[in-house]
């Protein structure tokens, strides 16, 4: 599917993934809409509208409060890391994608039209029991300010600033605890992300990979497409060497691999979500916006409700 708000895998999936680089002490660049791109890729909006880099200075007055899921709602997909593909393999189809650069990703399939998330319902929750990382943990992000160095940025145009919630910096411009706590989580993901790509790459070289057009027909009649995606081909997965397949076995490779391979069953799932609204009974599924951001591979916890 093509969207006018569709932008180039480098731009949007890539620096949503694991933060974006090469940026200067005060701001980070904004990814403006009008400036699209075509791409064979799966369409996923870009959270990020108007990410700074935080600084005492601009900042100090700054309160973080969760809001809802909205910011999520025209996502047809969002990025995993390879240790969250068991969670996310029950609920979500897992697929891959590369970038002009050569950078693997791998995306939870929310939707079959472009700009519909199936995933959140009218009220902004999250209609699931897992919420991949890298939509919990918006609007913060990390920002790299030089070699192995990085700070703290998130999207200042974010609903989820006010005069109410954790601030970000004391009164002597200081990071208060909560932010502190930002940083590990933020860091592991982004180290997850970089794994994630030098596994989908051993894929790659192992031949395991076949690019699909994964096509269904909605109830409205209109054919939802999602192009140029990679997936597992199974019969090459059936010819590796008994070498390798007792090193990925080893080595935890394998498990996401058949983790990948059995998220495809959702697809079904998804076409349903796809012809009814966003209304399930079962409301122990709904998910709140997170008081705080866990670890990235960790469960969403029941106490997720807003207080």
């Amino acid at each position: 599917m093509k969207s006018s708000r569709t932008h180039s895998v480098t731009t949007t999936l890539l620096a949503f993934l694991i933060g974006i680089s090469n940026v200067g002490a005060q701001n980070l660049p904004s990814q403006n809409s009008s400036q699209t791109q075509s791409t064979k890729s799966l369409p996923t909006a870009f959270f990020y509208l108007k990410p700074v880099v935080l600084n005492r200075e601009q900042h100090k007055g700054l309160r973080f409060k969760p809001t809802n899921f909205d910011f999520a709602s025209k996502s047809q997909a969002v990025p995993l890391v390879v240790q969250e593909f068991q969670s996310a393999s029950d609920e979500y189809a897992i697929v891959f994608t590369k970038g002009t650069d050569g950078i693997w990703l791998a995306l939870a399939v929310t939707g079959l039209q472009a700009e519909v998330n199936t995933f959140i319902d009218p009220k902004g929750l999250w209609l699931a029991r897992y919420v991949p990382f890298s939509v919990r943990r918006y609007p913060f992000i990390l920002a790299e300010t030089g070699k192995d160095q990085f700070s703290l940025a998130a999207d200042i145009s974010a609903s989820h600033w006010g005069t109410e919630g954790e601030r970000i910096f004391d009164d002597q411009g200081v990071p208060t605890e909560f932010t502190r706590k930002l940083m590990p989580s933020l860091i592991d993901f982004q180290n997850q992300a970089k794994q994630t790509n030098t596994f989908i790459q051993k894929l790659d070289e192992a031949k395991l990979l076949t690019q699909k057009n994964l096509q269904v027909r909605l109830h409205n009649g209109r054919n939802g497409v999602i192009e140029g995606v990679w997936i597992v081909n199974e019969p090459q997965l059936r010819e590796l060497p008994d070498d390798k397949v007792l090193a990925w076995f080893k080595g935890g490779e394998l498990a996401a691999v058949y983790a990948h391979i059995l998220s495809l069953r959702n697809l079904v799932p998804l076409l349903e979500r796809s012809q009814a609204p966003a209304t399930p009974s079962d409301t122990s599924l709904q998910r709140p916006a997170l008081k705080a951001i866990p670890n990235p591979t960790g469960k969403p916890s029941n106490k997720t409700t807003n207080k």
